[in-house]
């Protein structure tokens, strides 16, 4: 993590949304301002946006762009920045209004651009920088478009310890502040492989969860998995409850909202969750003292 960047997570989780992706990310619709318009109909206290920040050369055809005033352009430090610049202009008009706003980016990690995304990164004021994995050799396997073709090369085994590994050395980089949707490969991996695949984190999301304790890299609780027929969020529940045990923290609950309509949606559900997880956890700790 960038140790400049002394990032302050919400107080109030349950009131915050700290996944949102405005018109900015390709895959998005809705300004800064209408989602912060939202926001405060929503009651919500806090807001951050984190557009896509998908650099992979490999995957010039697809990715490294953003969408300014709906022209899709490069992903560039100055195109970045415009992002930055318009959620800062909307920090200062809805702070006065009752709603903190942030700027940061979901990056998308693979170890072949670690070293780039350091060097990009590092000249960019953010708030707050939220580590992901969507890519597989290459492959969106988090995109409908994209994951069957992954898929259809390797078996759920294959596909759930690559997914872990990958986001291991996400975590070694110590690029982030937290982590997000830490099995996403069920979005469209429990739809072609079978419900099988919900239990072959075990044993290898350990070590995972082991590292984001020691580099103090946050966990994200993201519920936009809920929107595609999930009955659980990202982690799942047995997954949140080690990760809770291990002392990992949850810093944050998102929406990963695309559409104006998706903001805050779970974010109550997935709060109360947690919360019922440690209550019981800490329950647990004090029976066996005494």
């Amino acid at each position: 993590m960038n140790e400049k960047r002394r990032i302050i997570f919400p107080y109030q989780l349950h009131k915050a949304d700290w996944h949102v992706h405005p018109d900015y990310s390709l895959d998005a619709s809705g300004t800064v301002n209408q989602y912060c318009q939202k926001a405060l109909e929503l009651d919500l206290k806090e807001i951050c946006f984190t557009t896509h920040y998908d650099s992979d050369p490999f995957r010039k055809d697809e990715d490294p762009y953003i969408k300014i005033e709906g022209e899709i352009v490069p992903l560039s430090e100055e195109n970045v920045k415009r992002y930055i610049a318009d959620v800062r202009r909307a920090s200062e008009e809805f702070n006065l209004r009752g709603l903190s706003v942030k700027v940061g980016l979901e990056v998308d990690y693979a170890p072949h651009i670690e070293e780039q995304l350091r060097f990009d990164l590092a000249s960019l004021d953010l708030d707050y920088i939220l580590g992901a994995v969507h890519c597989l050799d290459h492959i969106a396997i988090s995109a409908s478009n994209e994951a069957e073709r992954y898929f259809k090369k390797k078996s759920m085994e294959e596909t759930v310890e690559a997914y872990y590994e990958v986001l291991k050395q996400a975590v070694e980089s110590k690029l982030f502040d937290a982590m997000a949707h830490l099995d996403i490969y069920k979005k469209y991996g429990l739809g072609f492989y079978g419900e099988d695949i919900l239990t072959l984190h075990r044993g290898l999301v350990e070590p995972v969860l082991e590292l984001m304790v020691i580099n103090d890299i946050g966990m994200e609780i993201n519920t936009g998995v809920l929107r595609k027929g999930h009955t659980e969020f990202c982690p799942s529940v047995e997954i949140l409850n080690v990760a809770l045990e291990m002392g990992v923290r949850v810093a944050v609950f998102g929406s990963d909202a695309h559409k104006i309509e998706h903001l805050g949606k779970g974010i109550q559900e997935a709060y109360h969750v947690a919360e019922s997880l440690k209550r019981e956890i800490e329950m647990k700790r004090k029976t066996v003292i005494r």
